[in-house]
């Protein structure tokens, strides 16, 4: 197997930071990059097994036609369906992170959007809510794409993330570094919100 770089130490790299940084925890998350005529994806049991410890010969690896080429079938992350349903629906997505953030599940619990709080978190808009619907299914896969569809064109300039209600949060980028980027960036908004409101200081916006 060939691809164009092996992006593998960088999802060791990443896998390992969400769960330092508190970006997601031990109840699951997973990620996933296309990177030439491949998809890399992390395995099932990252979180609740393996603390986050992921190591690049636990990555399975999928061709184009999205059959497996590398690693056991058996043990894709139970999310594939939506990672690979935002590769099949959107040519500028080459990188998915499925996830559990510490503040940002506040917002995920209350089923509430997260609108922008300053410059560097203005270009992803408004971080929409998708219906709680069951985990690991088609059905969140293909409400998935239908939130992103409508902004579309953004995604040839920013990542985008929304919020899973009941569940947690689905980020894609243009590549695996531009859609953490896009959490953490998006965590720090939902942190920012939640103290503002806490101090009772309202944010003006622009």
């Amino acid at each position: 197997m060939a691809a164009t770089s092996d992006p593998r130490p960088a999802m060791v790299e990443i896998a390992h930071l969400m769960y330092e940084r508190r970006l997601t925890n031990a109840a699951g998350g997973n990620l996933s990059c296309r990177v030439g005529d491949y998809i890399y994806i992390s395995p099932r049991y990252l979180g609740s097994k393996q603390r986050w410890k992921l190591r690049e010969e636990m990555v399975l690896v999928f061709d184009k036609d999205y059959q497996i080429v590398e690693g056991d079938p058996a043990m894709i992350s139970r999310e594939g369906r939506m990672h690979f349903a935002c590769y099949q629906n959107f040519p500028e997505i080459n990188g998915v992170i499925h996830a559990h953030p510490q503040y940002l599940t506040v917002f995920v619990s209350a089923g509430e959007p997260v609108p922008p709080v300053n410059q560097y978190t203005e270009k992803f808009g408004s971080m929409e809510v998708v219906p709680n619907l069951p985990s690991h299914s088609q059905d969140l896969a293909d409400a998935v794409v239908a939130a992103l569809r409508p902004r579309a064109a953004a995604l040839t300039k920013n990542g985008l993330g929304l919020i899973l209600s009941w569940h947690g949060v689905a980020v894609v980028g243009r590549d695996l570094d531009d859609a953490y980027d896009t959490l953490e960036r998006l965590e720090w908004s939902a942190q920012t919100l939640l103290l503002a409101r806490a101090a009772g200081m309202p944010l003006k916006g622009r």
